[in-house]
């Protein structure tokens, strides 16, 4: 069997992705390990795990060090989740790298277009992530009346322009006296079926997202997901993922119009509710879940 090791953060949102990729590989003949960056390995850690693995795959900032580390560019694959990831990576170390690794993917079309738009000369492969939709699943809500929010708070991008504008879903929830806002304050990933359960509704306000997983995973959970069209979100929200909000860039005022007009809406119709959130429950279990998109991984890491 191909043994593989994901070098990850253990607690971030990707980490969810490569747990799940750990487990889903095993039925295709992949053996999957995640290694966690923030450790430290000595040396003789590192030529055991190289005698040991066929292929290392993490995100293109991390891909130059595991090879200062000792891990030879033939056995190494870069999987870019996040603009960012491949900025920080040009930053540093510049677009090279990507020609002399075994392996170069992208989790999405978005991300594609940005390698392209950030000089990298090799075309990625695309492969899209799912869910374990079983993990997420709940009894759908009922009624509207604790609202979440699917992202940071406020994140800038290289550019400097704020794309998660968290402070929109803060400001329309105090517009609407019968809605509760429900913030997160942690960032380990298996806290998130939980968070979900503890919400109504997820608001995603981004002007920018290279997938989306908080669409997908309250989605699964039978929550309304209503979201600007940014990330995977952009193809799934019209065709049954949820309600599609404008992106109101730079009229921000359209975005929270939007939400809570929508917001209301449902709150005043909750049959119309019910049905949505168990429509968005069903397009999940159908779309999202991995074994829809976990022969994509198995062709690339083979």
């Amino acid at each position: 069997m191909k043994k593989v090791i994901f070098y990850t953060q253990s607690r971030w949102a990707f980490a969810a992705i490569h747990r799940g990729l750990e487990k889903e590989l095993y039925k295709y003949g992949i053996i999957a390990n995640l290694l966690d960056w923030t450790q430290h390995y000595t040396p003789d850690e590192i030529r055991l795990l190289n005698d040991s693995y066929d292929l290392f795959v993490t995100n293109p900032e991390a891909i130059v060090h595991l090879n200062r580390l000792g891990i030879p560019p033939e056995k190494l694959a870069t999987v870019a989740h996040g603009q960012w990831d491949m900025l920080l990576a040009r930053r540093d170390f510049g677009n090279l790298f990507y020609n002399q690794i075994k392996k170069f993917g992208v989790v999405s079309n978005v991300l594609k277009n940005k390698a392209a738009e950030f000089g990298v000369e090799r075309i990625p492969d695309v492969i899209p992530f799912g869910i374990h939709f079983d993990s997420f699943y709940r009894k759908p809500s009922e009624k509207l009346e604790k609202l979440g929010y699917g992202g940071a708070k406020e994140t800038k991008n290289f550019f400097d322009v704020e794309i998660k504008r968290g402070h929109l879903v803060k400001q329309t929830a105090t517009e609407i006296p019968q809605v509760k806002l429900v913030e997160h304050n942690f960032y380990n990933w298996m806290c998130m079926p939980g968070y979900y359960n503890s919400i109504d509704a997820l608001a995603v306000s981004s002007i920018e997202e290279s997938a989306g997983l908080p669409s997908m995973e309250a989605a699964a959970a039978g929550r309304l997901v209503l979201s600007t069209p940014v990330g995977y979100f952009e193809d799934y929200g019209p065709k049954g993922g949820g309600v599609v909000l404008p992106m109101g860039y730079p009229e921000e005022d359209q975005y929270c119009s939007a939400l809570k007009e929508s917001i209301e809406y449902y709150q005043k119709n909750p049959e119309a509710y019910n049905k949505k959130c168990l429509d968005i429950q069903e397009f999940a279990r159908e779309n999202y879940d991995w074994e829809k998109h976990i022969l994509g991984w198995v062709n690339f890491l083979s």
